[in-house]
């Protein structure tokens, strides 16, 4: 299969249709060969489906003891969802290839559902975009804070916070980022940013021996003998700290932090402490995929696909 894609439009020609979009799902899930999500046998009987979707592949489990129906959305992200595959496929690829993200209303007017079916689907996705099984950094890994949340001078005169700016403000969401020098970036929202906090986010996410490099906020002093700490003191002025030739410095994280924040003003407008650590997953994501083709990184999250579920009621309750 040739997925040379340039162009939304290309993109959609090829899956132009529902059985071309489940057999391209039963090579990517199961590499050609149905499996029963059920009880994990491979053998199956064909079934004949019926009603709307008679084009698409059917199977029953040939196991005796399970003798359940099944087709490859079966105990997936897509199981009991009405939005056809398509539809899905497309949001896979809007979201994955939009460097600031795409809200829900554009979402639903590209692929043709509600704003709530758009909703839904970009939460959906979003849970596919979680790294399950993060490696630790090491070498040089940079960290740092931002907090999520309005601004003062937008509010009405009667919802004004005093010191809602700075680490202290006390209606925004802190986000904790670490990333390793030329390589991936993880974020963890959290309920403060206390030394315990940041030292038990460092110590589970970075390996023995790596040079941590922060700026002078006094939460990251004392991080441990197991690591080499360099602090970049910005507010003396310095943003480049220079040891024996090698330069140390935390821009990279913080044009990580730019990225979020750009989407969070640009698209979002506003983004719900509780769902927070999804867009933080999103956007880290795509960073971390940043240096493959974008055909590259919808495979990426289809083939994270075989996941459980997560239902409307979870997300609103």
């Amino acid at each position: 299969m040739d997925f040379a894609f340039k162009t939304i439009a290309e993109f959609n020609d090829y899956f132009r249709d529902e059985k071309t979009c489940y057999e391209f799902l039963e090579n990517q899930r199961w590499g050609g060969n149905p499996v029963c999500p059920h009880c994990g046998s491979e053998k199956y009987y064909k079934v004949k489906p019926r009603g709307k979707f008679q084009d698409i592949p059917s199977y029953r489990c040939a196991n005796r003891s399970c003798d359940l129906p099944f087709t490859v959305r079966t105990g997936s992200i897509f199981e009991g969802s009405k939005v056809e595959l398509r539809k899905w496929f497309q949001a896979a690829y809007e979201i994955t290839t939009s460097k600031k993200g795409i809200s829900s209303v554009e979402l639903a007017t590209r692929i043709g559902v509600s704003q709530k079916t758009g909703w839904f689907i970009n939460h959906r996705i979003r849970t596919m975009l979680a790294d399950t099984a993060p490696e630790l950094l090491g070498g040089m890994v940079e960290a740092d804070e931002t907090y999520v949340g309005g601004k003062n001078k937008n509010r009405h005169k009667d919802k004004k916070i005093e010191g809602s700016q700075g680490r202290s403000a006390a209606d925004k969401t802190p986000v904790v980022g670490l990333v390793e020098r030329g390589g991936r970036v993880v974020t963890f929202v959290t309920q403060n940013t206390d030394a315990e906090t940041l030292y038990q986010i460092i110590g589970n996410n970075v390996a023995d021996g790596a040079t941590i490099v922060t700026d002078a906020y006094r939460s990251y002093s004392g991080i441990g003998e197991a690591y080499k700490h360099i602090t970049v003191k910005h507010e003396e002025g310095g943003y480049v700290v220079v040891e024996n030739g090698n330069s140390f410095h935390t821009q990279n994280i913080e044009n990580f932090w730019s990225q979020l924040k750009r989407g969070y003003v640009g698209v979002y407008h506003y983004i719900s402490p509780k769902h927070l650590h999804r867009y933080c997953n999103e956007f880290a994501t795509r960073y971390n995929l940043r240096d493959i083709s974008n055909i590259a990184r919808f495979l990426h999250v289809v083939k994270n696909s075989d996941i459980q579920k997560i239902t409307y009621a979870e997300l609103t309750k």
